[in-house]
């Protein structure tokens, strides 16, 4: 994506018979929105970063840090690298509770597929929490799969899984 492209919109989400009314943008992430951002990490995985990690992130690859509006509310983000030449990885992705199941992180991970494709990337990868059943579901629907695992990979000691998505360019 480039500043001067058109943000990727898309009408998402359906429950039961009745349709959710929702046109959700995704775009670039800027520094007005850092602290929003922050909350969401904090509310949807629990974890405290401080504001310079994600201004300092976004400056490495502008187009792998998107983030989810809706109603001009941040709903959600993704943020990721380019980890190699040719290898994108998504850093981390997180949504507010009442915005998931509903196609947000769906939206969130095709933008960024996106993003990475017209960077040169053939791959994604990301790690996931092996407790995260429904992120681990997600990410197989997408297409991800899994390539390894990692002996107490988070802070807590938490075990992981290394996902991979290849691109078709």
């Amino acid at each position: 994506m480039q500043e001067g492209t058109e943000a990727a919109q898309a009408r998402i989400g359906y429950m039961g018979a009745h349709p959710i009314v929702s046109a959700m943008m995704i775009r670039v992430f800027t520094p007005n929105d850092v602290y929003k951002v922050a909350d969401i990490t904090h509310e949807s995985l629990r974890e405290a970063y401080p504001i310079s990690f994600f201004l300092t992130v976004s400056q490495y690859w502008p187009e792998g840090f998107l983030v989810a509006v809706d109603e001009d509310e941040i709903v959600g983000f993704v943020m990721g690298v380019m980890s190699g030449v040719r290898q994108s990885r998504i850093l981390m992705l997180a949504i507010r509770e009442r915005h998931r199941r509903i196609g947000t992180a769906s939206t969130l991970i095709r933008s960024f597929t996106s993003s990475s494709m017209l960077k040169g990337a053939d791959s994604v990868i990301l790690e996931v929490r092996v407790s995260n059943g429904s992120a681990i579901n997600l990410y197989n629907k997408l297409g991800f799969k899994t390539i390894g695992s990692l002996r107490a990979y988070y802070r807590d000691g938490e075990d992981g899984y290394r996902m991979q998505l290849v691109l078709q360019n």
